[in-house]
């Protein structure tokens, strides 16, 4: 595929997220991501078969992006933790403030039955990352300062997740996760 066929396939799957998000899977046509995208249905349908398909592919298009973006602020040395933690999950959260709606209720069940455990795996291994930033700048490199990592990773996994949904912007997500990032890294 060339540059603009990648570039208007990306463009397709953003589009498709965002529309999925507002109707949730069951209410979305391929005909409403068509329109929303300003191509023909046709078009649609010369880059994936059906409905699933371009769902799975928004939703893995969206977790690597997420992972990616997330992994140059945790390489990024000129940061320090907290920047790191706020970057990070502003990346992989804080991007996606706002844009469910309450209709979209059925997405976490479809992305089990599209794509497996790939949510969860692609969560685990942000986690993770999350967890080793927090072990690396750690003063209190003492007998247990491993599980406090992933238990601060966990606590702002679990904040970023929820928040994501219940604020209605990135940036009410972004001042409440800055406060509990303080919060949390202020004995490390």
């Amino acid at each position: 595929m060339d540059r603009n066929g990648s570039a208007r396939q990306a463009h397709v799957l953003e589009t498709a997220l965002t529309v999925f998000a507002r109707h949730g899977f069951s209410k979305t046509s391929i005909e409403d991501i068509a329109k929303a995208a300003g191509i023909s249905r046709q078009g649609i349908y010369l880059h994936f078969k059906n409905k699933d398909e371009i769902f799975s592919a928004s939703i893995q298009k969206t977790l690597d992006d997420g992972l990616q973006a997330a992994n140059k602020v945790f390489d990024d040395d000129r940061l320090t933790l907290e920047e790191k933690l706020l970057k990070a999950l502003d990346e992989w959260f804080g991007r996606h403030a706002g844009l469910f709606h309450p209709e979209a209720s059925d997405l976490g069940a479809q992305c089990e039955r599209v794509l497996g455990d790939a949510v969860e795996k692609s969560s685990a291994s942000f986690q993770k990352k999350l967890e080793k930033a927090i072990l690396a700048s750690s003063a209190k490199k003492t007998k247990g300062a491993d599980k406090r990592a992933a238990t601060i990773a966990d606590m702002l996994c679990a904040c970023g997740l929820t928040w994501k949904h219940s604020f209605s912007s990135r940036q009410e997500f972004l001042e409440k996760l800055c406060d509990a990032i303080h919060l949390c890294c202020r004995d490390l």
